[in-house]
């Protein structure tokens, strides 16, 4: 060893460190490819996972993720299939069509599946007095008649508000210059006095002097059609509950309900149509109509809607600051779920304020407790999801407004509550 020079010790430890290398690094691929797909896989879906979306976090019970095209992870199910069976309320049907193709598309991962008719608020309480609903929507809370039916029969029931809605008053008059006078200005007053049949032209000095004094001469000597619901309706009521709070003419001759007695059918100058839809229609296709329905409605047919008063004396349009004003004026407590809510909808219309619009509800969803475990478990977690994340701007179709949280906490509860 001693004749070995620096040099040969030298090239050895070199020609050594090389070797070490090259194992280390065969040992590391070895390692790199004896892994196995999945687990590969497995990495990937936890990393994708802790950076998904707002949605994906809230969907994470959902039935799948899918990575890429090729890559599936399985989630665990936390929803038992059900499907449930609701209609009311035309006013809230494309809000409730939207809600339930999204939960179950992806909150349920199609488990829970939720079908609901555009029937009119009377035959959605209707049918939860017969039986034939799970769930009902109806503009206003349960009629006496039908809350009195319920308890007679001992059915199981509870009533929780859902969404805001608004009442617009609509028109066709071609001689009217939107763009010149703004919308057609009417009163309480003036609206209730056409559907008494008291005022047969629109140039009726009632009409007229409401209007800037450079488009009076715009109104035309033509008789007024009257259109209105021909079903039960909750659009009805609250129209009408405007008119017998501010106008008490109305309240003391026709009053207030889903249906009511429209004195200008017996002038041959009432329309009925059903449901939003027929409203609509008949008004578009009716020159010098008058008529009401949800703002979304008219939009969508680019039918002019009036500007109405409210209680401080102001012309004002169902805009969505003046219809929130509104809510968070009447939004105090709720009675309990299975009493009768007959003068909750009150608590909105007509409320004080200079910017409120005063033709603002909260549509109701009556829901049956004598249902099977499944099916009330379904319901709780539809619903309690409409009340919560389903209240998002996200979730919420344009003429629909969420609810203030003080009404959202209560309604929560109450399904916790009941719904067992």
């Amino acid at each position: 060893m001693k004749n070995i020079s620096r040099k040969s010790i030298s090239r050895i430890l070199g020609i050594s460190i090389v070797i070490i290398l090259l194992i280390s690094i065969g040992v590391i691929i070895w390692y790199s490819m004896s892994r196995s797909p999945q687990e590969i896989s497995g990495t990937t879906t936890s990393r994708i996972a802790t950076t998904s979306t707002s949605i994906q976090r809230e969907t994470l019970t959902q039935t799948q993720i899918s990575l890429t095209n090729t890559i599936t992870t399985q989630l665990p199910r936390t929803y038992i299939p059900a499907t449930l069976n609701g209609g009311g309320s035309s006013a809230i049907n494309p809000q409730m069509q939207n809600w339930a193709k999204i939960f179950r598309d992806d909150i349920s991962g199609g488990a829970i599946t939720v079908n609901y008719q555009s029937i009119g608020s009377g035959a959605g309480q209707k049918g939860i007095v017969d039986g034939s609903l799970d769930f009902a929507g109806s503009d206003i809370p349960l009629t006496k008649d039908n809350y009195d039916a319920l308890k007679s029969k001992g059915r199981g029931f509870i009533q929780i508000p859902i969404i805001a809605i608004s009442i617009a008053v609509i028109y066709n008059i071609p001689e009217w210059d939107q763009s010149k006078c703004g919308p057609l200005r009417l009163s309480p007053e003036a609206i209730a006095e056409i559907y008494l049949g008291n005022i047969v032209y629109w140039d009726d000095p009632l009409i007229k002097n409401l209007q800037k004094p450079e488009c009076q001469a715009l109104l035309p000597h033509k008789e007024i059609y009257g259109v209105h619901r021909s079903d039960g309706s909750g659009s009805t009521a609250l129209l009408t509950m405007y008119l017998s709070k501010a106008y008490p003419k109305w309240n003391q001759t026709v009053g207030y309900g889903l249906v009511v007695n429209w004195p200008i059918d017996n002038t041959g100058r009432g329309i009925g149509g059903k449901g939003s839809e027929g409203v609509i229609a008949q008004v578009k296709n009716t020159k010098y109509s008058i008529g009401y329905v949800e703002p979304n409605y008219a939009e969508k047919e680019n039918i002019p809607i009036a500007a109405v008063t409210n209680k401080a004396g102001q012309f004002i349009l169902p805009t969505k600051d003046a219809i929130e004003e509104a809510l968070k004026r009447g939004a105090t407590a709720l009675p309990k779920p299975d009493e009768y809510w007959g003068s909750v909808p009150l608590q909105f219309v007509y409320q004080d304020g200079n910017n409120t619009y005063p033709i603002v509800g909260t549509p109701i969803i009556i829901i049956r407790t004598d249902l099977p475990k499944d099916k009330l478990e379904a319901l709780k977690q539809f619903f309690t999801w409409v009340l919560t994340n389903g209240q998002k701007e996200t979730y919420v179709l344009p003429g629909y407004y969420p609810l203030p949280t003080e009404l959202t906490s209560i309604a929560v509860k109450y399904l916790s509550d009941y719904l067992k």
